[in-house]
């Protein structure tokens, strides 16, 4: 009996561990990559012959650069979503927390993370491909010739790293907690036949 007690408090460490541990560190990792997103975007992202230009300069039209309407808005749904993802992580911490929240509302909130993560990553590539392009072509894309991706743009995508990490891992730990309580579910019908057998 007592090495099925310590099976039993192993396993319900271990659910605890996965289904509220990875959840809140998962959300912590994302609201942290997220602060990093919302300072690289008003960090320089481009820059030609010493002019330079933040995220915000080129969703707002700033300066003298003809980035064509198209790129700002797209850039412009990367802070929004980094609010967004900021909020879901801040909701999705309590939800880890309490046990009258379905442990399925953990699962929704880091897959909205991963989500919203991947689509700010989508204008970010867009943009570097752009600039790539604009090294043989000046006028390609209405870049105005900036030949040069500054740091502010690789702290953003720094930023989008670490929450797609913390995205997943909130995701991988959820479902290994599930799978794991599966597991213990399915095993338990044979623990009470070999319980009632000693007893």
């Amino acid at each position: 009996m007592s090495e099925n007690n310590a099976l039993g408090t192993t396993s319900i460490n271990k659910k605890t561990i996965l289904g509220k541990g990875g959840p809140i560190a998962g959300s912590a990792i994302s609201i942290i990559g997220n602060l990093f997103v919302l300072i690289g975007f008003v960090l320089p992202w481009a820059s030609c012959s010493g002019y330079k230009l933040s995220g915000l300069d080129i969703v707002t039209q700033n300066g003298s650069a003809n980035l064509g309407n198209t790129n700002g808005i797209l850039l412009g749904i990367i802070p929004f979503l980094s609010i967004g993802i900021i909020g879901v992580a801040i909701l999705t911490i309590p939800a880890s927390l309490l046990k009258k929240i379905p442990s399925i509302a953990r699962i929704i909130g880091m897959v909205l993370i991963a989500i919203m993560t991947a689509c700010a990553c989508l204008p970010s590539c867009l943009f570097f491909t752009n600039i790539q392009s604009s090294r043989n072509n000046p006028n390609s894309f209405g870049l105005g010739g900036f030949v040069q991706i500054e740091y502010g743009f690789w702290v953003t995508i720094f930023g989008l790293i670490i929450s797609l990490i913390g995205g997943f891992l909130g995701i991988g730990t959820s479902v290994a907690e599930m799978l794991l309580s599966k597991k213990k579910s399915a095993k338990s019908p044979e623990a009470e036949e070999v319980l009632a057998d000693n007893l």
